[in-house]
């Protein structure tokens, strides 16, 4: 099985974007990335389905111009001729409901599985928590959303893959842009709890989040941990965006991931049977 990863796209007015004094999300570039995107999985790539996930827009602390970016966003991914899955990430929710964001995506709630072929898919949610404004936030999963994965899980008989927008891994953020100061913030904050559900189960064969606009593979206890970075992030601050996607092969005993792009990389795990 072959199915493809877009995220951290933040679509959004193109003065924005910026951090440390640096445009590091090439905001004016989205637009025309996501449209190659969509023109190569369609013509070439040709997976069985996308995921999103998440941080589709760049928010600007507007609810009307972000409501415009995120259906720019969805018009933008419209194209693909395959089913797409998305995601909610920080940036989608900041003047915005988790309740909101899926009206506008036409689903009933921002986390929710679904099945392909031999595997079963979860896709998390989060809610934040303290003050955008004097940067004390935090994101997790709520109680009700983590009785829900333990539900899920117990229900399904397949191999399944956990799609977070947060971390959920033991990375101390090291040499990262966004995160090397607030390590916190670049994680869910009851990720252990998260990982001890995983792990319970038998069943969570891998892991795929976003966020930290890197890329990154860490194993806890026999579950690979991957990180993707973001499509638009100007990682030698030279004005070159990454352009990434990526593509994952699902075998039968092992997983693959290609991040295509300026800033490539690869992952291989082979599942502990």
């Amino acid at each position: 099985m072959k199915f493809a990863i877009i995220n951290d796209m933040h679509i959004g007015p193109v003065e924005s974007g910026h951090y440390k004094g640096v445009q590091r999300k090439l905001v004016s570039e989205s637009g025309r990335l996501v449209e190659e995107f969509v023109d190569r999985m369609n013509a070439q790539e040709r997976p069985e389905f996308v995921v999103n996930l998440g941080d589709s827009i760049e928010d600007v602390n507007s609810r009307d111009i972000d409501i415009q970016s995120f259906k720019k966003s969805i018009a933008l991914l419209s194209g693909l001729k395959m089913p797409e899955y998305s995601m909610v990430g920080n940036h989608d929710v900041k003047t915005l409901t988790q309740e909101e964001v899926a009206k506008i995506l036409g689903i009933e709630q921002m986390y929710y599985s679904f099945d392909r072929g031999a595997y079963h898919f979860v896709v998390l949610s989060f809610e934040m928590t303290g003050n955008h404004r004097d940067g004390d936030i935090n994101a997790k999963l709520p109680a009700k959303q983590l009785e829900w994965l333990k539900k899920n899980l117990s229900k399904t008989s397949k191999s399944t893959i956990v799609f977070s927008h947060y971390g959920l891994a033991d990375d101390d953020m090291k040499d990262n842009f966004w995160f090397e100061n607030a390590p916190h913030l670049g994680h869910l904050a009851n990720k252990l709890e998260i990982r001890e559900i995983l792990e319970e189960s038998g069943k969570v064969k891998a892991v795929i989040s976003a966020h930290q606009h890197w890329n990154r593979m860490f194993v806890h206890n026999g579950i690979p941990y991957f990180t993707v970075t973001s499509l638009v992030e100007n990682f030698n601050n030279d004005g070159v965006p990454s352009e990434a996607h990526t593509i994952v092969i699902l075998e039968d005993n092992k997983i693959s991931l290609d991040v295509k792009g300026n800033d490539p990389a690869k992952y291989e795990f082979t599942f502990v049977l």
